[in-house]
């Protein structure tokens, strides 16, 4: 099990990359590519609801 501080860690670098992940979504999906556009609409909504889980727990403080 890991420690608090290293939980923390890793759930701030999840968020970073899961917002990386998103903004490549959101590129394919600005994409005309009639084959595939509901897919990156899929993954894209899928990105995003992966997003609201490993939101750093100071982050989710605030917003409440």
């Amino acid at each position: 099990m890991r420690n608090a501080p290293d939980a923390a860690n890793a759930s701030g670098r999840d968020y970073a990359t899961l917002s990386r992940m998103l903004a490549d979504a959101e590129t394919l999906c600005a994409t005309n590519d009639a084959l595939l556009a509901g897919q990156y609409r899929h993954l894209r909504g899928r990105i995003a609801a992966l997003l609201e889980l490993a939101l750093p727990a100071n982050a989710a403080q605030a917003t409440s």
